[in-house]
């Protein structure tokens, strides 16, 4: 790890990768939830796999990392979040 990720997962705690799927404008569900976006490579192909139609978008975002996949009106993400592990203040 660099020490510059060291430093941000200081600051934000670690990162959990979130894998979900849906159709667009009807809501989604989650998949499951992966330490490491490695661990979840595989079960995210798997679910785009499962895509009933054509992929037509597949992109990953520069900033962070996460990645789609899209065809017809199904979509699938997987896309990292912070794991809180202390009370937030509201």
């Amino acid at each position: 790890m660099t020490e510059l990720a060291h430093r941000q997962q200081q600051q934000t705690g670690p990162t959990v990768w979130v894998l979900s799927t849906g159709e667009d404008h009807e809501g989604g569900e989650v998949l499951g939830v992966y330490a490491s976006k490695e661990a979840a490579k595989g079960p995210f192909v798997e679910a785009a796999k499962r895509i009933p139609f054509d992929l037509d978008q597949a992109w990953q975002d520069e900033e962070s990392g996460a990645v789609h996949a899209h065809g017809g009106c199904d979509w699938v993400s997987l896309e990292p979040h912070p794991l809180i592990t202390a009370a937030q203040l509201a």
